[in-house]
């Protein structure tokens, strides 16, 4: 079956969430929803971390969706979002995909948001913009992982364009900033993805963060792929990898969050149920 292409009826979608402390545990406060973003009810696996699951019935964003995403940690919250399965951005004749993700973590709150990848049909055009919004006592693990055409069919991302973004703010001051331009000439280039399909940036920000936890990634096995771990400032921990599979890419992103999870947010890995379906 060929992958859908835009029409006249485009999805515009807005999910706005916030995280607020109970007696006992972390509670889920939808404060608006509109059009096809929606989330399950939430999970307490551990107790007290609040997991939460993004749903995007449509199954996959065409040209001219729009999606946007607010969520608000409050203070002494922990969260876990995560989604279902990969977001697929389909084959678009003209218009741009969107979208839009404002994380905002206050102080003495975890959040931890670890969607599945997103796959890029060829032909997809994409705009994405993740905004991180932190202060000092706030700890974060995030990332964002990225798979251009299907490899596994043996289907390049040979036509399309793929812009994303990703600030991190430290008290309303921008401390990290990462623009991605993606096409083909950019995968197949030297100076970019080097013929690798999949790439993912992982964010780890804390106060807790010590040479042990850096040493750790960095001695991390990354499977056969392209990996770096960087320290731009003391709180702020990145590991980028590029590769030839996605699954080489969850694997490996996973296995970081349980070597970190630990001694940055004080608790032991915890799979999401729906990582094992």
């Amino acid at each position: 079956m060929n992958a859908p292409v835009s029409g006249p009826q485009n999805w515009s979608a807005s999910l706005d969430l916030k995280f607020n402390a109970g007696e006992a545990k972390t509670r889920l406060v939808p404060i608006r929803r509109y059009g096809p973003l929606s989330v399950q009810r939430p999970f307490y696996p551990e107790g007290d971390v609040c997991h939460t699951y993004l749903l995007h019935p449509p199954g996959g964003v065409v040209g001219g969706d729009q999606l946007e995403l607010k969520i608000r940690c409050e203070s002494h919250t922990a969260s876990l979002l995560t989604t279902p399965g990969a977001t697929k951005f389909y084959k678009s004749a003209q218009m741009t995909a969107a979208l839009t993700q404002s994380l905002v973590v206050d102080d003495s709150a975890t959040l931890e948001f670890l969607p599945q990848e997103n796959i890029y049909f060829p032909g997809a055009l994409v705009q994405a913009h993740t905004r991180v919004e932190l202060v000092e006592g706030s700890s974060v693990l995030l990332w964002e992982k990225h798979c251009f055409g299907r490899p596994a069919n043996a289907e390049k991302f040979d036509s399309g364009r793929v812009k994303t973004r990703l600030d991190i703010n430290q008290q309303g001051q921008l401390i990290y900033s990462e623009t991605q331009r993606v096409d083909d000439a950019v995968i197949s280039h030297a100076c970019g993805l080097r013929n690798n399909p999949v790439m993912g940036t992982f964010v780890i920000y804390s106060r807790s963060l010590d040479k042990k936890i850096i040493t750790d990634c960095r001695e991390l096995d990354y499977r056969g792929g392209i990996a770096g771990v960087t320290q731009p400032i003391d709180s702020l921990l990145l590991i980028r990898y590029m590769g030839e599979s996605t699954q080489a890419l969850n694997d490996y992103f996973v296995k970081l969050w349980e070597i970190v999870r630990s001694p940055v947010l004080n608790r032991s890995a915890c799979h999401p149920r729906i990582w094992n379906t």
